[in-house]
């Protein structure tokens, strides 16, 4: 599943005076004058690409963010405090009511593997079009709801990821729409606008049209406000890497949003400070989920960190992206190969203890 990236083309003009004059110097001096221009042109082609690299990557680490890059997590915090409560509990119902099934064993053609090359082509298209993350992950929710519902052959699996970037990209801002021709061009002309067209209708009636979807960042974008002890910024990298990652994971789709966020979060704790448990009472209060809650997510994200990839595939564009320094290189960061036992035990809350035991003698 291969697709063609657009290219740059120079066109270069000769002026007529100019071929006057090159025809009144030697051969050998034409060439010389031939090699030199091409070299000047190569020199400046090279230059504008190297620019165009720098402003390309400098939107990369602005759209891995969870926070504005202007704010600062008190103050995001502060923001939605009176409403952070009933925001959180319509999420959790959001996300049970639009989790897709364990649709593999009735794809047909489609298998786990397949899945992960499509995402993976995905965030490749996501960095081309210059989409924010949050756009991808509502994406592959669209893919993966719509193959709860419907079963397609493999040839189709390309098209379905398309159609429902396009749709991502409309749902989340206009600024972000293209056009379906552009997702044609995308997929090495393999797909029609036409069909593209055809699939987005598809998708929009499989899903009856419920389009907004919490996804893992949703509930990343709270929970690292949670944490605003040291640095921040490369705690939001950390965590929007092995989201990332986890999308190429068929088995992650089986975990909630809420508890895949917060495994994620426990997992990028643990790796910039392997030394300190990663879980304390403030997150398993606020986030609402204890360690053995979220135990077999942990050591699913921790292994795919372990490995960079997906089993099977070689390279992911998921740990190329979060190679460059202006994304603090986090896909290079390792932790332990064993997470201690001890940092996956549940820790007592006595508070909620005492609660608890209050509560069940009133009704006594």
């Amino acid at each position: 599943m291969a697709w063609g990236k657009p290219k740059q083309w120079r066109k270069r003009t000769v002026d007529s005076d100019d071929e006057e004059e090159r025809r009144e110097h030697s051969k050998e001096e034409e060439e010389q004058s031939i090699e030199h221009s091409e070299e000047e042109e190569e020199e400046e082609e090279m230059m504008e690409e190297s620019d165009d690299e720098e402003e390309s990557v400098g939107r990369v680490a602005y759209r891995a963010r969870l926070l504005d890059a202007d704010s600062e997590p008190a103050a995001a915090r502060a923001e939605i405090a009176p409403y952070i409560e009933d925001i959180d509990s319509y999420m959790r119902y959001l996300e049970k009511l639009r989790r897709p099934t364990d649709y593999m064993p009735t794809t047909g053609e489609v298998n786990p593997s397949w899945r992960a090359i499509l995402v993976d082509w995905l965030v490749e298209v996501a960095d081309e079009f210059n989409f924010p993350a949050d756009t991808l992950h509502l994406a592959v929710s669209y893919v993966d709801r719509f193959l709860s519902v419907g079963a397609i052959v493999t040839r189709e699996l390309q098209l379905l990821g398309a159609a429902s970037m396009l749709l991502a990209a409309k749902y989340e801002s206009d600024e972000y729409a293209h056009k379906a021709k552009d997702y044609s061009y995308i997929s090495n002309n393999l797909y029609t606008e036409q069909q593209v067209v055809k699939m987005e209708a598809d998708i929009l009636n499989k899903l009856k049209f419920e389009m907004g979807s919490p996804t893992a960042r949703t509930f990343l974008q709270r929970y690292v406000t949670i944490c605003p002890r040291g640095d921040v910024k490369k705690l939001e990298f950390l965590c929007s890497y092995l989201a990332d990652l986890s999308l190429l994971d068929y088995d992650c789709t089986k975990f909630k949003p809420s508890v895949v966020a917060a495994a994620c979060l426990f997992v990028a704790r643990f790796t910039i400070n392997p030394n300190s448990r990663p879980w304390n009472l403030v997150l398993q209060r606020k986030v609402g989920y204890k360690v053995s809650d979220l135990r077999c997510c942990i050591l699913k994200i921790h292994r795919l960190q372990s490995i960079g990839t997906y089993p099977f595939l070689k390279e992911t564009a998921v740990k190329d992206k979060y190679s460059h320094c202006e994304l603090e290189c986090v896909s290079a960061m390792g932790s332990p190969r064993e997470i201690p036992e001890y940092f996956l035990k549940d820790i007592e809350d006595h508070k909620n203890t005492a609660s608890e035991k209050w509560k069940h003698s009133r009704h006594i």
